[in-house]
């Protein structure tokens, strides 16, 4: 994956880089919601993000839609920039009583590095596919990350991720300031990474991509009914986790 072509491709840090996924959750709802607000209310987002990876001295390897992708030359930077994310989100006054919630999840690898200033493999798959199992407001981490950052964590058991070889642990990134009750992981949304790598496409693919998109707006629909429902449990039915 590259990064964008309109831009400089950025100085990547080499060897075990964390990887740190984003997107908006809900962000088409939004988008119908806000109209011409969208595009202020997206810019300032992205601000967020970009202030938080700068701080932890992170590169923003790509920024596409809702969803962005940055590198971090050590796995504590990468945590520290997305509590400070999420703490900016929470704080931010957003127009018309508006909450911007968004996924993140980190995984600590060793990415190839493309010519064109990007990175690519499987470290990069399963940072996107592990964003998308997550919830507005929630950090996922992969094992590697969470045991290489010592960060407090809550382990959520093991996933099968889509595109992975087999169920694999996952921990949910603690720290003042960030929620820490969530529904289950998702199991049907498509990753940030779809996003940032969709460019452009012949008329067949954009078809076919288009009809998928559709079944999973309507799956997306009902995990979000789904969801509704939990956040209406009482607080004893809730689901708990363990700190690691």
């Amino acid at each position: 994956m590259s990064a964008h072509p309109d831009h400089q491709p950025p100085e990547l840090p080499e060897g075990t880089v964390t990887l740190l996924f984003s997107d908006i959750e809900g962000s088409t709802a939004l988008l119908k919601r806000l109209g011409d607000g969208w595009p202020h209310v997206l810019d300032r987002q992205r601000r967020l993000l970009r202030e938080a990876i700068a701080a932890g001295n992170g590169v923003v390897v790509d920024c596409q839609g809702d969803a962005m992708f940055a590198a971090f030359r050590s796995a504590p930077a990468g945590v520290a920039a997305a509590i400070a994310a999420q703490r900016g989100h929470a704080l931010e006054q957003w127009p018309d009583g508006t909450k911007v919630r968004v996924r993140m999840a980190l995984h600590t690898g060793e990415p190839h590095r493309t010519s064109d200033g990007g990175y690519t493999g499987i470290d990069v798959v399963r940072a996107a596919r592990l964003c998308a199992a997550g919830h507005g407001g929630q950090v996922l981490m992969t094992e590697t990350t969470r045991g290489i950052s010592r960060a407090e964590a809550i382990e959520l058991g093991s996933a099968s991720l889509p595109d992975m070889d087999g169920p694999e642990p996952v921990y949910q990134l603690v720290a003042p300031g960030l929620a820490k009750e969530f529904p289950p992981l998702r199991r049907t949304a498509a990753s940030p990474l779809e996003t940032i790598e969709q460019g452009d496409q012949p008329p067949d693919k954009r078809i076919d991509r288009a009809a998928k998109d559709f079944e999973r707006r309507v799956e997306d629909f009902v995990a979000d009914q789904l969801e509704r429902a939990f956040r209406k449990v009482p607080p004893s039915g809730k689901r708990k986790g363990t700190d690691g």
